[in-house]
C-alpha cells in the first residue's frame, strides 16, 4: 500500500530504440551520383574535360626527402661529439666559422633562384 505524498517519484522508464533501416548499397549509389553530378558541374567550367575519364595524374608536389636530412643532421651531431671528445672545445670554434659560411652560400642560392 502506498501513502499519498507531495513528492513526485518518477516511474521506471524502459529504454526504447527505434532501429532505422540502413542500406549500404543505396548509400553508396547516392554518394556516387552526388560526386558525379559535382564533377559534371565542375567539368562545365573546365576546358578539355571529358566525362567519365579517369585522371591518374598526381596532384601532389614532390616533397624533399626527409630521411636524407635526418641522416645529415645525425652525421653532423655525431661528428661534433666525436670531434669534441678528440679535440676539445676547438671543434665548437670551427663550427663558429663553418656554419655562417654554409648559411651564406645557402641563402645566396635561394635568393638567386627567386630573382629568376
Amino acid at each position: 500500500m502506498r501513502f499519498p505524498s507531495f513528492i513526485k517519484v518518477s516511474k521506471y522508464r524502459r529504454f526504447g530504440i527505434e532501429p532505422r533501416y540502413y542500406d549500404p548499397i543505396k548509400e553508396e549509389i547516392e554518394e556516387r551520383t552526388a560526386r558525379i553530378k559535382q564533377e559534371m558541374k565542375a567539368g562545365e567550367s573546365t576546358p578539355g574535360y571529358v566525362p567519365g575519364r579517369i585522371n591518374f595524374e598526381r596532384k601532389t608536389e614532390s616533397i624533399p626527402n626527409s630521411s636524407f636530412l635526418q641522416l645529415l643532421i645525425a652525421a653532423v651531431l655525431g661528428t661534433t661529439v666525436i670531434g669534441w671528445l678528440y679535440f676539445g672545445n676547438q671543434v665548437f670554434y670551427a663550427l663558429w666559422l663553418v656554419v655562417p659560411v654554409y648559411l651564406y652560400f645557402r641563402l645566396k642560392k635561394k635568393n638567386s633562384r627567386s630573382a629568376q
